[in-house]
């Protein structure tokens, strides 16, 4: 019973020590996803009104996270997911909250090497006026000699008008 004893404890012993020199890679780094500030939120009007009773519906992105894995050297496979709030103003005779946002891939100099826009619709059904929505992407990014995830940077926003952008900006 003692040589069994024995023997499984320097089997463990052994286990845990090759464990230790494993050649386990290290995590890469992903590219940082960020939502553009400017593109975060989004206020429907009816007509040129400004006034709270020709708001159609508010949108904004509530959340975003995001993850990546690689495909050995030849790309970087992301997952990023958005989160998105809707409110329904009354002004609103669709019941839904209609718009489109947008993910884009830059350098880490934020040049933009590829866009894709995403079309959203979120109903008020019965008598609901806010409603969460969660959407996931995953983006697709080919490596070149060198490069890994600091190399880029990943952006997404709501898909604005220059007037909708402009309200934006003079919100803050």
């Amino acid at each position: 019973m003692r040589f069994t004893v024995k023997t499984a404890l320097a089997a463990s012993a052994l286990l845990l020590l090759a464990a230790c020199g494993s050649t386990q890679e290290a995590a890469r780094p992903c590219p940082v996803a960020v939502m553009v500030q400017d593109a975060g939120k989004l206020v429907k009007f009816r007509g040129e009104g400004r006034d709270l009773t020709d708001v159609v519906y508010e949108a904004a992105i509530e959340d975003l996270k995001y993850g990546c894995e690689y495909d050995g050297d030849e790309a970087i496979e992301m997952v990023v997911t958005v989160s998105f709030v809707a409110g329904q103003g009354p002004a609103n005779i669709t019941d839904s909250a209609d718009f489109t946002y947008f993910l884009a891939v830059a350098t880490a100099d934020r040049q933009i090497l590829a866009r894709e826009d995403f079309p959203v619709s979120i109903p008020f059904e019965g008598n609901l006026t806010r409603v969460r929505l969660t959407e996931t992407l995953e983006p697709r990014i080919p490596l070149l000699q060198g490069e890994s995830g600091p190399s880029f940077r990943v952006f997404v926003g709501l898909a604005l008008t220059e007037a909708e952008l402009q309200y934006n900006r003079s919100r803050q």
